[in-house]
């Protein structure tokens, strides 16, 4: 836990200079996706791995460009994201299902057609992240669109130390639902994100946001934005599951990779852009 703490201390001026500097913004973001490619390449070595890698810093860079000569929102980039999601999402679901103790953690090369629906899950999931990633240019654009990120962020960070904090202390009925997922979870530390997440949304709101200014909805959103931040730790624990690795990577200590570290914030980051365009 000291390791994450630190580690979250660490990425803070990271954040602090992106949320300031529209370049370094550009930059901080360019970077993650990299790094993101680098660490959804799941099993794949050799020529394999270097064409993928190749292939979407290709599309990466030209995102980028594209993104910089408009910077304007489209609800069907929306769309786009949403449809990777539920395709990855479905399909997670699907080979969890499948799984057995004796996990074939091959290449999943692009031309081996017996892992196929492997192969669609780690392009699909690993384009919904890339695009949420992006995603973030058109949640803040300006000074005045600060809290759409910083209320979501903070939230998602007191979803993930409340649940580790009081349900490695106190739990021990596990969740057997998700076991297969991730069998350290428990059911009061579920519960406990979910309180304590809801209550930091809600509070900042009232105190710094001007997101919601029905009472309703606020109070909808700070029981919904939560179960969206679990809901993304266990999506991308099911992907890692289903290619048999316990770490995207190795790049930030105390962390399985920096995807790790942003698994839940770029799913509701995407959702809070839905929120944003539909204007709740």
């Amino acid at each position: 836990m000291k390791q994450r703490v630190f580690t979250s201390i660490l990425l803070l001026p990271l954040l602090f200079f992106g949320l300031i500097s529209e370049i370094f913004l550009f930059a901080l973001i360019l970077s993650i996706c990299f790094v993101v490619v680098s660490e959804t390449n799941m099993n794949l070595t050799g020529g394999e791995k270097r064409f993928r890698t190749t292939l979407y810093s290709l599309a990466i860079i030209s995102s980028f460009l594209l993104i910089i000569s408009t910077l304007k929102f489209s609800i069907y980039f929306l769309i786009l994201i949403l449809i990777f999601f539920i395709i990855s999402l479905a399909l997670n679901i699907l080979g969890l299902k499948k799984l057995d103790e004796n996990i074939d953690i091959s290449q999943y090369s692009f031309s081996d057609n017996s892992n196929f629906e492997k192969i669609i899950l780690r392009e699909s999931s690993s384009i919904f992240y890339l695009l949420g990633i992006i995603s973030i240019f058109f949640l803040y654009q300006s000074y005045d669109d600060l809290m759409w990120i910083l209320i979501p962020l903070i939230t998602v960070f007191s979803v993930d130390t409340f649940s580790y904090l009081i349900g490695s202390k106190f739990g021990k009925r596990r969740v057997a639902l998700i076991a297969k997922i991730s069998p350290n979870k428990t059911i009061i530390g579920y519960f406990a994100g979910l309180f304590f997440g809801g209550l930091t949304f809600f509070i900042l709101n009232i105190y710094f946001g001007n997101m919601f200014s029905n009472l309703i909805i606020l109070i909808f959103m700070s029981s919904f934005i939560p179960i969206i931040s679990i809901i993304g730790d266990l999506y991308a624990s099911g992907i890692k599951r289903n290619f048999g690795v316990k770490n995207y990577g190795n790049i930030l200590p105390g962390h399985g990779g920096l995807l790790d570290r942003l698994d839940s914030v770029i799913v509701t980051i995407v959702f809070m852009n839905l929120v944003k365009v539909l204007d709740i």
